[in-house]
């Protein structure tokens, strides 16, 4: 049954009630407490598409609605007779992960910093039992509700929670994706046990992020800004990267990627922002970043939890 969440306080979390190993009572709160922020200055835009939505009916209203929503940071997303063209190529990313999974067929499943929700609907295909996605961002919530309105995914949810709550669930998920978000935290081995913590033994974790080249196991800790980011903490080696995670005692690490970012997967397009890659580096040298360090790649691991 699809329990669709179109506008935000609705609802508590219902679909967690009766599982073990969860601090629910807390993780109500916060949901509760950051249901009212629709309601701020500056979020009337988000409330008056979500009312829109159950009444839109026509391809160009649609159409017109999400563009409501831009900027679309994941994609390409088809919806009725157009496609979302967002800034990120995530199809690629998702090419290039899907071999890798375990099966997620009645598993359960989060998905931390979930943007949009583009990869939960993508998960979401193999029937699994539970996916939750948290990011503690209106924009990112209301492009999720509007997407679900459409796709009306099964066991599909989006909360703004953050990666400090993953304590309130202990060893509760099978899989977990950790998908361009450890840079953004200023703490990334606790994030790694965090993620531990909540994963069920056995369990798989996807991590995926921006880093340097180089064969040292080291990580840049920019000054100021890192490809115009000012959140950006640790970007690390693909060596340092493997060794978090061997000193947070996960095991079966694999290297699943290590590619360069390039406009194909990155680009500015009419449903993003004026400004992608292109514009983040270095016009004389794309090498570097417009600051001057070394220009990113992604990289991705896959890593379990001992049994």
């Amino acid at each position: 049954m699809v329990q669709l969440r179109l506008l935000p306080g609705g609802q508590v979390t219902q679909y967690l009630e009766g599982h073990g190993n969860i601090d629910l009572t807390s993780i109500n709160k916060i949901i509760s407490e950051r249901a009212t922020w629709i309601k701020r200055k500056g979020s009337k835009n988000y409330l008056d598409v979500l009312n829109k939505l159950p009444k839109t009916k026509t391809p160009e209203d649609i159409k017109n609605l999400a563009k409501k929503l831009i900027p679309w940071r994941k994609g390409p997303i088809e919806i009725s007779d157009f496609e979302i063209d967002a800034e990120w190529r995530s199809d690629l990313k998702w090419e290039r992960i899907k071999n890798f999974l375990a099966p997620l067929k009645d598993k359960r499943i989060l998905d931390i910093g979930c943007n949009n929700g583009y990869f939960m609907f993508e998960m979401a295909k193999q029937k699994p039992e539970l996916v939750l996605g948290i990011d503690p961002v209106l924009h990112y919530q209301t492009q999720f509700n509007f997407l679900q309105n459409f796709f009306k995914a099964p066991n599909v949810y989006f909360e703004m929670l953050g990666i400090q709550h993953l304590n309130y669930f202990n060893e509760f998920f099978d899989t977990i994706f950790s998908m361009g978000i450890i840079y953004h935290h200023r703490h990334p081995i606790q994030q790694l046990l965090d993620i531990k913590n909540a994963l069920r033994p056995g369990g798989q974790v996807i991590l995926e992020t921006i880093g340097i080249p180089g064969k040292d196991p080291v990580a840049l800790f920019p000054m100021e800004r890192y490809a115009k980011m000012r959140n950006i903490w640790f970007v690390p080696t693909l060596n340092c990267l493997i060794a978090w995670a061997h000193k947070t005692k996960f095991c079966d690490i694999e290297v699943i990627s290590d590619t360069l970012l390039t406009p194909e997967e990155q680009r500015s397009t009419e449903w993003s922002t004026n400004q992608s890659l292109q514009d983040f580096l270095d016009p004389r040298d794309p090498t570097k970043t417009i600051e001057g360090h070394p220009a990113p790649r992604r990289f991705c691991l896959s890593m379990k939890k001992k049994e």
